[in-house]
């Protein structure tokens, strides 16, 4: 069983183009059926946060694949504004 403080700052991956996406940053749950919604990523602007600004995407449970050691690997479509906020 993972708890929330093993996954912070968790890099996640997104196995659809090698990229790494941003860091794990808060998970959604939904209370009533007690399960895990969705996942929100910190993703950063260019060059490690230098330029452009950081913002919060979400990422279904169906989405991801594997909660490793180091990575959280997702298979995400890109192509899909996929609850991508500015923050």
């Amino acid at each position: 069983m993972t708890n929330y403080w093993d996954l912070i700052e968790k890099d996640v991956v997104n196995i659809k183009n090698g990229e790494i996406m941003g860091r794990f940053d808060d998970v959604e749950i939904d209370t009533k059926a007690g399960k895990v919604q969705a996942f929100y990523i910190e993703e950063t602007g260019r060059l490690m946060g230098m330029l452009g600004k950081s913002r919060e995407r979400r990422v279904n449970w169906e989405e991801i694949l594997k909660i490793g050691m180091d990575v959280i690997i997702v298979n995400v479509d890109d192509n899909i504004n996929n609850g991508l906020a500015m923050g």
